[in-house]
């Protein structure tokens, strides 16, 4: 009896392996565990099958960081900009960045931590400080203390996520304290009511 090839399914069970493989990592990777064989075995998967799919730690870091991406949601700067009331668009501001670093926490460490030695994390920390960057440029200036320029960069350096790393990890704030009391201090730099 000849047996029938079924290369879509093939096709089908790599592509299942492939994901469970980069979800793994993920996982690790929020966790600082970044090595092949560590992946394989929260994978359930031999580490030569890891090693077929991402024959390096940067392909494998390259997926991840494509479908980790791929997963997170954040408010449109266009529907900030809409909030008229600038002490409410600031709030919201905070909140849809510490809901990012929240949803991110371990992947953005091991990212900043490797970010020397990798060019692919590297460009995914970039990618992120660029989002933050662009989320805190909806906010207003214009009535900062001191100057606009000094303000705006104090304002990206409260959002990043080794500050939320420090407010949630080192001092134990929750979630929504951090929030409040972020939106609280950039108000007074900001110069708006909050």
């Amino acid at each position: 009896m000849v047996r029938k090839y079924n290369s879509r399914r093939r096709e089908e069970n790599a592509a299942q392996t492939r994901l469970a493989i980069v979800e793994a990592a993920i996982k690790l990777h929020g966790q600082g565990i970044t090595t092949l064989s560590a992946v394989a075995d929260e994978a359930d998967v031999s580490l030569p099958t890891v090693n077929k799919y991402f024959p390096t730690r940067e392909d494998l870091f390259v997926a991840c960081t494509s479908h980790f991406a791929a997963s997170l949601e954040v408010e449109a700067p266009d529907m900030l900009r809409a909030i008229d009331d600038p002490g409410e668009r600031l709030r919201r501001v905070v909140y849809e960045v510490y809901h990012l670093n929240e949803r991110s926490f371990g992947q953005s460490w091991t990212g900043y931590k490797l970010e020397d030695e990798s060019p692919v994390l590297a460009q995914a920390m970039a990618e992120t400080e660029g989002l933050i960057a662009t989320l805190a440029d909806t906010l207003t200036y214009e009535h900062a203390v001191g100057d606009e320029d000094t303000a705006r960069r104090f304002v990206r350096a409260a959002l990043s996520p080794l500050t939320y790393r420090a407010l949630r990890l080192k001092n134990g704030l929750s979630f929504e304290q951090s929030v409040d009391n972020m939106a609280l201090a950039l108000a007074g730099v900001l110069n708006i009511e909050a």
